[in-house]
């Protein structure tokens, strides 16, 4: 009996989900403990949402699947592929008429589409968790608006700062005093290289970041008497 060709596909939405290491890791060992010979990993890498239907490495998974490069596809979960309903199940047909097998990590089979009922279950759970992340988004966005709508600082710390023990405003960090010099360096005529090489400033464009906001940085500065 010949040897079944094997493929997986990774992506990453949020730091709660598996890395994509462990995920290509536990892909690696699946295929391994079932025979197959894998022979790549399709990965869409950090941030790739299951809602963007035109991640390059999940096409390109797609048109070689279509063109009966491997027999076997093997993810984490189903989410890995999409988690749009519409789309997810586009895929789950398409994936049958190509007659490949569908194996996830998480449940160590693979997923038999071979009864109407089995269908059923299939669409039942993708519109679940389709309703389920989108609901998880809208909280998240809700959070970030209560947050903006407080006055509390949204996103990463800007660069010389960093955010107080509430996690709500930005406080001077370990590179703040020389954030204020870079700026009184610029106001008196020091050149963006000069004063890069002589602050702990990483570049230039680094630099025009922090002159963008010097208003705000010299508030901070008179706010906390630095």
């Amino acid at each position: 009996m010949a040897t079944k060709v094997a493929i997986g596909y990774t992506r990453l939405s949020q730091k709660s989900d598996a890395s994509i290491d462990d995920q290509k890791q536990e892909i690696s060992d699946l295929a391994d403990e079932q025979g197959f010979e894998l022979t790549r990993i399709y990965d869409d890498g950090e941030l790739a949402s299951g809602f963007d239907s035109e991640r390059p490495e999940y096409l390109q998974m797609q048109t070689d699947l279509e063109d009966g490069l491997a027999d076997v596809l093997i993810v984490r979960g189903r989410d890995r592929l999409s988690r749009d309903k519409r789309e997810r199940s586009m895929l789950m047909y398409d994936i049958e008429d190509w007659c490949v097998e569908l194996w996830t990590t998480t449940e160590r089979e693979r997923i038999e589409l071979n009864s109407d009922e089995a269908w059923l279950i299939e669409m039942i759970q993708a519109y679940i968790d389709d309703v389920a992340k989108r609901r998880e988004i809208q909280r998240a966005r809700a959070k970030i608006q209560q947050r903006v709508d407080a006055g509390y600082h949204q996103g990463r710390p800007r660069y010389g700062t960093e955010f107080d023990e509430q996690r709500e405003h930005l406080v001077p960090g370990d590179n703040f005093a020389d954030v204020i010099t870079a700026i009184e360096m610029r106001e008196a005529g020091e050149s963006f290289r000069s004063i890069v090489e002589q602050t702990s400033i990483p570049s230039t464009s680094t630099l025009s970041r922090v002159l963008e906001r010097k208003d705000w940085y010299h508030a901070l500065a008179k706010e906390v008497r630095v």
